[in-house]
């Protein structure tokens, strides 16, 4: 009878482990703080870009790269999702995109718009490491301008735990006592 309580035990814990074994991606904050404005030569220190990225490195190399991220939001803007809506006239893309532990985050993504003619049109992107740039241009006017990064800009990333994460330690720690208990009864 013992031995029969131990095996299904076993088998509890054996279930437990695989479950929590289970890839689930996973969520970085990161926030950029303390730019040069290129048109006044200040440094802004209250300036921000925020942004987080979901994936996994699923490949198991220690980097998670473009192919494995399902968003990309920089200043509430997600690439990933306006990247299909590209056409002649709009562009929205992720150019380059890894995250190590060893190399930080390293990403080039915007978004670029022109009429059918090309006389009217602008864009917005973001260099990680260099800058947030901006340009638009009609006849007669045309505005470029960046806010730069500098030795003086923070940055920070975390991760989130998924809540499924939590969920399953609890399960499997409920089970668990479950059957301890059952098998004392016994």
């Amino acid at each position: 009878m013992e031995a029969s309580m131990l095996k299904q035990l076993i088998n509890a814990g054996i279930l437990a482990c695989l479950c929590g074994s289970a890839q689930a991606a996973a969520t970085w904050n990161f926030q950029y703080q303390g730019f040069l404005d290129s048109r006044d030569g200040v440094f802004h220190a209250d300036r921000q870009v925020n942004g987080s990225f979901v994936g996994g490195d699923w490949n198991a190399n220690g980097i998670v790269e473009r192919s494995e991220i399902t968003s990309l939001v920089l200043n509430g803007v997600d690439y990933v999702i306006c990247e299909p809506s590209t056409n002649a006239y709009y562009v929205c893309s992720i150019e380059a995109f890894n995250y190590s532990a060893a190399d930080g985050l390293v990403f080039t993504a915007g978004e670029r718009g022109k009429d059918p003619e090309g006389l009217v049109g602008g864009g917005h992107y973001f260099v990680s490491g260099e800058g947030e740039y901006h340009y638009r241009y009609r006849p007669g006017f045309e505005e470029n301008y960046s806010y730069r990064w500098t030795p003086e800009t923070t940055f920070t990333i975390t991760a989130v735990p998924e809540p499924s994460t939590w969920a399953m330690l609890g399960a499997g720690l409920l089970l668990t006592a479950a059957a301890v208990r059952r098998g004392r009864r016994a």
